[in-house]
């Protein structure tokens, strides 16, 4: 029997292992409970780990200019997803470099983390896993390589085109859809890593935590722009002090920025990768309107296991959620009873859901950690019980994001959740509570978002 490899990516600004006393996220709580060292009981015969810190965690430098350039990065990636299809590429090299024939794979994410493993299922779908290089020697499991390999796979095949449903697509998408399954095709052959009907390869378990996409935060990007301007303009007045005139090098200083943003967005966003069955070279030229715009709401049915823990209370407009499923698709349980996808709603904002608030403050998020735990255990997963002390309680605290000032301004837009939806046992519990703690006010539990909801509506008379 082969073992787990179990990828984590975590939320926007979540890095975690550095302090004793931190606020972690559910993603690095798995992650600390399921590694392998010599401090936990997991056998790494039995299963591997790889911890993707999240967009905008870049390590700060000991050099001046560099430690400028992270902490800039970093402020740039958490407000735009910048990065994003870096962490894509980093968990499929992982993968390349742990993963053996018979290995079951494991996805775990939060917020943009799990935007980041639902893409990397949807790359898994069409890439399949390496097992050969193109010279029919053994898959070179090197970090260079691996991610060389990766970089193939994300960005020439899986991002050739968006995953639009094939019904709803326009005969131009269409014919994109087609080229993307070429390419698929033409990479398993190249690296063995499947055949023309598909990938050998498929997560055995996905595992997400309030699916959010790659927004931006308007109010964020707008104070970035306006800080770009006057770097430009206090640039240009340093250099007029030197020679030629302030307007001159205002201009010469924009136009640097343009070429040099423009050359990437060319570089990123343009894409030709020659002729391929059926399509000339210039049929297969495409531009992405936005560089990770590649979630497919559909579940694959080659994911043997999936659960997707849903905010209730997350009302900001950048934060809407990322549904999934497949509409039509029998939901029935296995021969040991679990259920192939669940999708279930939690009380909380988004970080109540996903963790990474003061243990003191963590019960919401226990609630949600403890439903994945119990899904992923019952199939498989190996975690060090020690590791995993939990204590969810529905009467916890919930917190306000829109109360901090990257956010204040921010739109908002509290979620539409059907009638029927499946709520988690616990919102029952909250509702019944005569009171819990709204950030700074104690009172009864009512979301607007429930309304309307056929379980709790009784509460709103």
């Amino acid at each position: 029997m082969g073992k787990n490899i179990v990828i984590f990516s975590d939320g926007t600004g979540q890095r975690s292992g550095l302090f004793l006393d931190e606020n972690r996220s559910n993603i690095y709580k798995l992650y600390r409970a399921t590694r392998c060292g010599p401090d936990t009981e997991v056998d790494p015969a039995e299963q591997l780990t790889f911890y993707d810190p999240g967009i905008g965690t870049s390590p700060i430098s000991e050099n001046f200019f560099l430690r400028l350039y992270r902490r800039v990065y970093n402020v740039v990636s958490q407000a735009t997803g910048l990065g994003l299809t870096g962490n894509v590429i980093d968990c499929y090299a992982a993968i390349i470099r742990m993963w053996e024939p018979g290995d079951r794979i494991f996805l775990f994410g939060f917020s943009r983390g799990a935007y980041t493993v639902r893409c990397l299922g949807g790359v898994l779908a069409f890439c399949g896993v390496p097992t050969q290089m193109p010279d029919g020697g053994p898959v070179l499991r090197d970090q260079k390589t691996s991610k060389t390999i990766a970089r193939e796979a994300v960005m020439n095949v899986y991002q050739h085109t968006a995953s639009v449903h094939p019904e709803k697509a326009s005969l131009r998408e269409r014919a994109l859809l087609e080229q993307r399954t070429l390419l698929a095709t033409r990479f398993r052959k190249k690296y063995v890593s499947g055949d023309e009907t598909g990938p050998t390869e498929a997560p055995y378990f996905i595992g997400v935590f309030d699916t959010v996409a790659s927004l931006a935060n308007p109010v964020v990007v707008f104070a970035l722009g306006v800080v770009g301007l006057l770097i430009i303009a206090g640039l240009a007045y340093l250099l007029s002090i030197w020679s030629l005139s302030w307007l001159l090098w205002t201009a010469v200083l924009g136009v640097a920025a343009v070429l040099f943003f423009g050359s990437w967005y060319v570089r990123t966003h343009f894409k030709m990768p020659g002729a391929l069955p059926g399509f000339s070279p210039w049929q297969t030229f495409t531009r992405t309107e936005m560089l990770m715009n590649f979630y497919d709401n559909r579940l694959s049915q080659r994911v043997k296991y999936a659960r997707h823990a849903v905010s209730i209370d997350e009302d900001r407009k950048t934060f809407q959620r990322v549904g999934w499923g497949t509409k039509g698709v029998a939901n029935e349980p296995d021969e040991n009873g679990v259920n192939w996808f669940e999708q279930k709603w939690f009380a909380g904002n988004h970080s109540d859901v996903g963790g990474s608030y003061s243990e003191n403050d963590a019960r919401l998020s226990d609630i949600s950690l403890k439903w994945m735990l119990d899904a992923a255990a019952s199939t498989g997963l190996k975690f060090d019980s020690r590791y995993m002390h939990l204590y969810p309680d529905p009467t916890g605290p919930q917190h306000d994001e829109r109360r901090s000032w990257v956010f204040r301004f921010a739109g908002v837009k509290p979620r539409d959740i059907v009638p029927n939806a499946t709520l988690h046992e616990s919102v029952a519990r909250r509702f019944e509570a005569r009171a819990v703690l709204h950030y700074d006010v104690v009172k009864p539990y009512r979301p607007i978002s429930l309304r309307g909801h056929e379980k709790v509506r009784h509460w709103y008379a």
